[in-house]
């Protein structure tokens, strides 16, 4: 059965099961609803028609429809899933039938009415075209007996009618609906296997990404610093990507005990492409570092390398590099359209915004041969935090932003917390400010001048 499926018909035969399972629960329930519906109409426009003699039927149909649900849902495969679906067409044959001879003076729409029963039955379930084989028998049998049972005991009926051959031809209509029904039942099971293989294709190839893009991201953490704790100052680093792999990056260079270099970059989008870039601008940073470059200089290369090797992608990135020299007490830093980073002096109990100098990297610009490169001063104590714009731009449900304000009151308030507690708060304080969505990755480093 269904070699098309190969190794995947077991998992269709399954979910084929539980949908013919769905479908008797509908059938039954709206076999009821339908029912009663008529049988209350028909009493309420005709209620001269009525006769006590349908009251046991209504019962009959009411207990095997409770028989049929109960089987049902005891039942584990196909197979009797579908038995149970016949042995209630059974049942709604039987009671209709016996409708008909309680209200032969209708015979004229019997024809139609097992019709429909045949519609309502093929479609309603979804069987397989040869299913409908003894389906369309049991409907033919039902309309015969009533045929015969109306010849032999109640022959004025059928004389009655205006054109008696009219009911004969109703074998002929079942056997032409049996034949529409099975063209179109077999057309829709080529598609929902068909379908149903795409799916699984689907399936297996988003569990093959899910496990490339947890091993990128993998790949792409190790390339984040970790925090860390020199006799110079404490180092807290926290990355939290918005995807499996993100746009932020970050590195810190020893040059030697007394000088540190640190890159913070954030690359316009997000997912595998811009992770790509992060990668690649991991490797050229390092060759800049070790050759011992002054930030200006390093972001300048840096930034003709993107111009050359990206033109045309669209891929731009925002970066800020600094440098700082515990000796000199000094901080040298390059903005390439960063937000402002930050340094808090203890000195002077405010916040110095380190802006940027140019546009983002990857724009072609005017001044391309101009070195960017700022120096501010630093003391024990002081405490420098660098961050991507996920931080300041984290959104609350009303759309409105966390914004710079927030966070420069943020550092105010707890710039005497430790490097590793700073960013956990800060953190947490976005997470109750956005209600725990971030809609972009966010990175931070803190660092504690000792």
């Amino acid at each position: 059965m269904y070699p098309m499926l190969g190794p995947h018909l077991d998992s269709f035969l399954k979910d084929q099961t539980i949908l013919i399972k769905s479908r008797i629960r509908l059938f039954t329930l709206l076999t009821i609803i339908l029912f009663f519906i008529g049988n209350l109409l028909s009493y309420l426009f005709y209620p001269y028609d009525f006769r006590t003699d349908e009251i046991p039927i209504m019962a009959v149909v009411l207990l095997s429809s409770g028989i049929v649900l109960f089987l049902n849902k005891k039942t584990k495969t196909m197979r009797s899933a579908k038995l149970i679906a016949m042995l209630f067409t059974v049942f709604l044959l039987i009671n209709i039938t016996k409708l008909h001879i309680i209200y032969s003076n209708y015979i004229e729409i019997g024809p139609a009415l097992y019709m429909f029963m045949l519609f309502f039955v093929s479609f309603t379930i979804p069987w397989a075209a040869l299913d409908l084989i003894p389906i369309t028998f049991m409907h033919m049998a039902a309309y015969s007996i009533l045929l015969f049972h109306l010849e032999k005991y109640m022959p004025e009926v059928t004389r009655a009618v205006k054109n008696p051959q009219m009911l004969f031809d109703g074998i002929i209509f079942l056997f032409l609906g049996f034949i529409l029904c099975a063209v179109i039942r077999k057309k829709e099971i080529a598609r929902e296997i068909q379908n149903y293989i795409l799916l699984k294709e689907n399936e297996i190839q988003n569990i093959q990404m899910q496990k490339e893009l947890q091993l990128a991201n993998r790949v792409h953490n190790t390339l984040i610093p970790k925090s860390i704790s020199t006799d110079k100052a404490d180092i807290a680093v926290t990355y939290i990507p918005m995807n499996y792999v993100g746009g932020d990056y970050a590195k810190l260079h020893f040059i030697d005990n007394d000088k540190i270099m640190f890159i913070i970059c954030d690359v316009t989008g997000h997912g595998v492409s811009a992770a790509l870039l992060v990668n690649r601008l991991h490797t050229e940073f390092e060759r800049l570092a070790q050759e011992h470059k002054d930030p200006g200089v390093l972001l300048k290369e840096m930034n003709d390398f993107i111009v050359k090797s990206f033109e045309g992608t669209d891929m731009f990135l925002s970066a800020f590099c600094c440098l700082l020299d515990f000796g000199k007490k000094t901080l040298s830093y390059s903005n390439y359209g960063h937000p402002p980073q930050y340094i808090y002096r203890i000195s002077d109990s405010d916040i110095a915004r380190l802006e940027p100098q140019a546009t983002l990297m990857g724009i072609m610009i005017e001044d391309k041969d101009k070195i960017h490169e700022l120096k501010v001063n630093f003391e024990p104590k002081d405490k420098i935090l660098l961050f991507t714009d996920g931080v300041n731009e984290t959104m609350n449900k009303g759309r409105e932003e966390f914004g710079i304000a927030r966070l420069e009151g943020f550092i105010r308030d707890n710039h005497r917390t430790g490097a590793l507690l700073f960013n956990q708060k800060l953190i947490d304080r976005l997470k109750d400010f956005s209600g725990g969505n971030f809609q972009d990755d966010i990175l931070l480093i803190s660092i504690d001048i000792k």
